[in-house]
């Protein structure tokens, strides 16, 4: 009995090769399949001093997907940084699959695409004209709003393809930036596993808390979360806010016209572990609670980091949050706006432990099944190997 290794041409006989020599045939016949595929090797640039947060979640995935990462990256004063940045790039010499330009990094897209017949593709999440327009730092018809529109468009339309955060932005994006929606791909944001995961040894704080964690942006709706605290203030549920932003002035006048000692403010960044720990003791998370616009089209990030620590999560309903999740199975919803609603959502939900922890549950377990970092880095490269972008 025998026959030939169609990729070696040996012939392989199982009556004059001993068992032995047969298995280190097989044995170097797999070690020279590894050998010889391919490493995808992954030029990324930005021009941060950090690696952003959404960067940091695919740079890990693509990693352990088997890549290489090229880390190229200048936060040197104007023009300077574009400058390394190509010196650095030209060094390479080409020898890489595809460049990978990191978040918020709009100006880097066109130029990118100047300097090199690789892949370009841009880890965008959203439009950083819109959100300064969200924070209402300039008018929408100022000269910055404009210029960041400019960045926005010149870098849809540049890159190859361009991760957003979910397909209601996506179809924002592709009705207000006139790009091609073949050019877009959802792709969720998920969080870095080292720096948030489940701990079993933290334990819950004592009284019922509600916790707020995150930029107090106008779409926020803190608003609303500071008038349910002051609707509860005589009972025993508890609220923990951690962060700061455009919204700090207002929440802080609202605190002032009750006696709010059953709200924690928490301005100050913390470390990644008291952060963790101080997300984790709460019993319920909060995320956006405005009908703002850029509110439907968002999932916050605190979204991933509360389903990587198994706290159930409720946010007001919006086209994009309902994408991700399925109400009243992994994750909970109130309508916009809405104090009175919300405040009658949390003190039933005090109540009712055994359906919190299911959800918390359920929502961990959607994490583990689809939004971990190597299944997101995953996902992009099997529709850039779908689309002949990448050979694997």
């Amino acid at each position: 009995m025998g026959g030939v290794n169609l990729r070696t041409g040996f012939w392989i006989s199982q009556k004059f090769v001993k068992r032995d020599e047969l298995h280190r045939i097989v044995q170097w016949q797999k070690d020279s399949m590894v050998e010889n595929k391919h490493t995808l090797r992954i030029c990324y640039l930005n021009i941060t001093d950090h690696i952003p947060a959404r960067d940091v979640v695919y740079l890990k995935g693509f990693k352990e997907c088997g890549a290489e990462i090229i880390d190229i990256r200048d936060s040197s004063p104007g023009l300077k940084k574009i400058l390394n940045i190509y010196r650095r790039h030209r060094a390479l010499k080409g020898e890489y699959d595809i460049v990978l330009v990191g978040y918020m990094a709009q100006i880097l897209v066109p130029f990118a695409r100047l300097i090199t017949s690789k892949p370009v593709i841009f880890n965008a999440l959203g439009t950083i004209s819109e959100g300064v327009i969200s924070r209402r730092q300039n008018s929408i018809f100022s000269l910055k709003v404009l210029y960041l529109w400019i960045l926005d468009y010149l870098a849809f339309h540049s890159a190859l393809l361009s991760l957003i955060d979910n397909n209601v932005l996506i179809r924002h994006i592709v009705k207000k930036f006139l790009v091609p929606h073949a050019k877009l791909l959802r792709a969720w944001t998920g969080v870095d596993e080292d720096s948030f995961f489940y701990d079993q040894s933290i334990p819950k704080l004592p009284h019922f808390t509600v916790l707020f964690r995150g930029d107090l942006a106008n779409d926020s709706g803190i608003q609303h979360l500071a008038a349910v605290a002051k609707n509860l203030a005589t009972t025993d549920i508890r609220f923990r806010i951690l962060g700061r932003g455009p919204m700090a002035e207002t929440l802080e006048k609202i605190l002032q016209t009750f006696d709010s000692k059953n709200v924690e403010w928490v301005q100050e960044r913390l470390s990644i572990v008291d952060l963790r720990r101080k997300m984790q003791e709460t019993h319920l998370s909060i995320g956006w609670l405005s009908g703002g616009v850029r509110a439907a089209n968002s999932v916050p990030h605190k979204t991933f980091e509360s389903l990587a620590l198994k706290l159930p999560f409720l946010q007001a309903r919006q086209p994009a949050m309902l994408e991700l999740f399925e109400e009243n199975t992994n994750a909970l919803f109130c309508d916009p706006d809405d104090v009175e609603g919300l405040t009658n959502i949390i003190t039933a939900l005090r109540k009712d432990p055994a359906r919190l922890q299911k959800i918390a549950e359920n929502g961990h377990q959607l994490f583990d099944r689809i939004l971990r970092p190597k299944q997101l880095a995953q996902g992009v490269l099997d529709h850039l190997a779908e689309r002949k972008f990448i050979h694997r």
